[in-house]
């Protein structure tokens, strides 16, 4: 036995009355715990489960059992914010989460709120790519915490029960669920729309009831939450994309061994590879799925580029709330475009 460490032991026994010995277990190298939070169900198909399954299997493989990774779903150790916040303080060590709910610890996470930020696919895969560094620098200034890996679950589309929406006038007189995002509900309002901030677990219950007309979501969300039976059109408008950070805290990562500081980087990676792949195939089957269940598809708005011009206008109203806009700028450069002023 290492005599320092004996010494630990008797000096505790003497403090606790009791003679105390270190066990072969505490003697040995302890292993490093990661308790991984995410807010959705244990199902191998869903986005934030499956990358937690990518995650866990990599890095417990490539650190040979020295890192164990406990996943706890649908938010049993709390929701999304609470998350946050307990990977600062150390209580949970990774979690994934919408970064909607990063920007109230990161105000400059709030650049992935702004409408039409990016159209495609290509573009945030790209933006996300070539900032990746620039993005966490910004996050770890800000709160502490950062991104090991970055989560996408498709575009927002936007359903509704009455009538097919194929220009801006369509949405007309339609009461459509929102979140209570500020720059979600400002963008309804310059399309001359009717948003219904509203809590989600609410939000089935209006729709089928008519207290809202519709809500807009992401394809899994649509169909994981069966909006077919109370939603009859959808209109894929590509203002705004579902994506998410998996977030550990940039001190404690850093305070571990360097193998699995790699493991833990590369881990995230491959979660985020990995994600990319299945949403794009799981968009495909959704899409013939819901068109089977009798719900009409529009690819686009015949007036696509009205709903961005005017999306787009409501920019310059949230440049303080993100702060530092210099991260803006750089994004936009990626992509060749510039800021609306």
């Amino acid at each position: 036995m290492n005599i320092r460490h004996g010494l630990k032991w008797f000096v505790l026994g003497a403090i606790c009355g009791v003679a105390l010995l270190p066990s072969p277990a505490d003697a040995a190298e302890k292993k490093i715990i990661m308790r991984y939070s995410h807010s959705s169900s244990a199902m191998v198909k869903e986005p934030h489960h499956a990358a937690a399954l990518d995650f866990k299997n990599f890095v417990e493989k490539a650190t040979n059992g020295k890192v164990e990774v406990q996943i706890y779903p649908g938010s049993q150790l709390g929701g999304e914010e609470r998350s946050f916040q307990d990977i600062q303080q150390g209580v949970i060590q990774i979690a994934s989460l919408a970064v909607n709910n990063v920007t109230v610890f990161s105000p400059s996470m709030g650049v992935f709120d702004l409408p039409y930020m990016f159209t495609n696919y290509d573009d945030c895969y790209k933006l996300i790519d070539q900032n990746w560094k620039e993005i966490n620098k910004r996050m770890i200034d800000e709160s502490g915490n950062m991104a090991v890996g970055w989560l996408v679950q498709g575009f927002r589309v936007l359903s509704n029960s009455k009538h097919p929406i194929r220009t801006l006038g369509d949405l007309k007189g339609l009461k459509i669920r929102v979140p209570n995002n500020p720059i979600m509900i400002a963008t309804f309002r310059a399309w001359g729309g009717e948003p219904a901030p509203m809590a989600w677990d609410e939000t089935f219950n209006a729709l089928q009831q008519k207290v809202v007309d519709g809500q807009e979501n992401p394809y899994p969300v649509f169909a994981s939450n069966k909006f077919e039976e109370v939603q009859k059109y959808i209109t894929e408008i590509h203002y705004k994309m579902w994506i998410g950070p998996i977030v550990v805290n940039a001190a404690w990562l850093k305070r571990q061994p360097a193998d699995v500081q790699k493991a833990i980087l590369e881990g995230g990676r491959i979660a985020t590879e990995n994600n990319r792949k299945m949403i794009a195939e799981m968009e495909a089957e959704l899409v013939t799925a819901i068109k089977a269940s009798g719900v009409e598809i529009v690819s686009k708005p015949d007036d696509e580029a009205v709903w961005q011009e005017k999306a787009m206008s409501v920019w310059p109203q949230f440049y303080d709330k993100i702060g530092d806009i210099s991260l803006l700028d750089t994004m936009m450069k990626t992509l060749g475009r510039s800021r609306p002023q």
